[in-house]
């Protein structure tokens, strides 16, 4: 952010007491349906959190009292190795609406650069912007939001924390049986001629030049649909995978998007897919009933549509996926989702 002008949100959410669990090496024969969001709906655990890049790695969270029973699982599942790194007692905090404007989704990413708090999952969906991390951090992380974002019920972290409920009486009101065969949600929204990018990056300092470079893209007649990060394993690199869509003014921006990239991070190596299609499903509570995200992915994994990136955070579900792919996509997930189509496929 150039001036000292707050961006205006309307609100901010956090549900404290959860348990993270992330995987960097899940092996070229990983499926996520058979070996995440399967096994999950089957043992009836609510995810609240959900990020992948396909052949590379995932990170999902659970409620904390889920945590050593979702490890054992997993852990049976894998034939004893610890394939997920289990992370205990981790805060999802998400503020909204960002509209997927580049300004907003810099501020975000530069206040967690600036808290020096260590940070499990990053990720955007049509409404929020989320992010996993130490509960222990939690008030750090939110000074600095506070810091970059004024919000409607809200003065300061300290109003925000005097508000909140118990955990555990959040978790009574919100979990519910999943019975429908088909899931409803207030829209679908597919968006084609996307391009997907995906980079490794180390440290929250490098994070902040990121956040500067994509605050930029605005001047581009450029929009972040999509965003997720996702750490490796024993390392301080995080993999950081993002979409843009443009105008049909704007015109290909790939060569001044990566050198905007490489400028502020002398040898970054910036891979770009494109184009590729985004389908965001507005309104799957999947974080209140169980095996919402579980129908999506299985379903388009029958169908044999590659699942290159996805985000679960706060009541919506967003899938990256080749563009030739996405007709059979929308077909199969129309007999899963029950909701109106919106957007001009392009």
């Amino acid at each position: 952010m150039e001036s000292n002008e707050k961006i205006r949100f309307g609100g901010i959410k956090l549900l404290a007491g959860g348990s993270c669990f992330v995987s960097s090496s899940p092996g070229g024969k990983f499926r996520l349906g058979p070996q995440v969001t399967g096994p999950l709906a089957e043992n009836k655990l609510n995810l609240t959190f959900l990020t992948h890049v396909d052949g590379d790695r995932t990170a999902f969270c659970t409620a904390g009292a889920m945590g050593e029973g979702t490890r054992a699982f997993l852990q049976n599942l894998a034939g004893g190795q610890d394939v997920f790194q289990h992370q205990p007692d981790t805060a999802l905090l998400a503020v909204y609406p960002h509209n997927k404007l580049p300004g907003n989704i810099a501020a975000f990413i530069k206040s967690l650069a600036e808290s020096k708090s260590k940070f499990f999952g990053l990720a955007s969906s049509l409404s929020a912007l989320s992010v996993v991390l130490e509960g222990r951090r939690q008030i750090r992380v939110l000074d600095h939001l506070f810091q970059h974002f004024q919000f409607t019920s809200f003065a300061n972290s300290r109003e925000f924390l005097a508000a909140q409920e118990f955990p555990e009486e959040y978790v009574r009101k919100a979990v519910a049986t999943y019975q429908e065969r088909v899931i409803k949600v207030y829209y679908v929204l597919p968006q084609s001629d996307l391009d997907l990018w995906a980079m490794s990056i180390p440290t929250t300092v490098v994070l902040g030049k990121i956040a500067d470079a994509l605050g930029r893209f605005a001047d581009l007649g450029l929009t972040i649909p999509f965003l997720i990060g996702i750490p490796r394993l024993g390392t301080e690199d995080l993999l950081l995978a993002f979409s843009t869509a443009r105008t049909a003014e704007a015109g290909d921006q790939g060569s001044t998007i990566r050198r905007l990239l490489q400028e502020r991070i002398p040898g970054i190596r910036p891979m770009r897919l494109t184009p590729v299609a985004g389908i965001f499903l507005h309104g799957p509570h999947f974080g209140d009933r169980y095996g919402i995200a579980h129908s999506l992915v299985e379903g388009l994994e029958r169908a044999r549509v590659t699942i290159l990136a996805l985000s679960c955070t706060i009541s919506s579900i967003s899938v990256i996926i080749r563009q030739q792919e996405l007709a059979s996509a929308l077909l199969v997930l129309s007999k899963r989702f029950e909701g109106p189509v919106s957007g001009v496929l392009s």
